[in-house]
């Protein structure tokens, strides 16, 4: 059983938890994704099914809780692709719990009648995608407060 491993990817994140702790690991992701061309993202992930995400800390694995993940950010240049900035762009500024406000851009590629941040921040989803120069930062809709657009 043990020669039987499934291939990752390995990608760093920077977790920021709802206590206010902030946690930087590795997580694990598929080299394939059947919603879009390419491996898994880390927004993938976070928007899958998976209740507790394992992360590798200091050579230890955590499972962290999704649910008690405030935001997640990730280097642009390993986790940004061109169908991330599909869209309408909207630069906005989003207040979260934490208080700290995150100014990023938004693209919403909706249905052209739907073309609206608020379309974009109604949709069924736990984590919202949000870009900035040097990251990509995905933001979890428990702990928005308010945007700004």
């Amino acid at each position: 059983m043990d020669d039987q491993k499934i291939s990752k990817a390995i990608r760093q994140v920077r977790f920021t938890l709802a206590d206010g702790h902030t946690l930087v690991g590795e997580v694990f992701l598929n080299l394939y994704e059947m919603r879009h061309a390419g491996p898994q993202r880390v927004g993938d992930l976070l928007n899958g099914e998976v209740l507790f995400l394992p992360v590798r800390v200091a050579g230890e694995t955590l499972l962290v809780n999704v649910e008690q993940i405030l935001s997640a950010r990730v280097a642009a240049a390993a986790e940004l692709d061109d169908l991330m900035t599909l869209g309408e762009r909207y630069t906005v500024e989003v207040i979260t719990l934490s208080g700290e406000p995150v100014v990023a851009d938004l693209y919403v590629s909706l249905p052209s009648t739907s073309c609206r941040v608020t379309d974009y921040l109604n949709q069924p989803q736990r984590f919202f995608t949000f870009i900035s120069t040097k990251e990509v930062i995905y933001l979890n809709r428990r702990f928005v407060l308010a945007v700004r657009d």
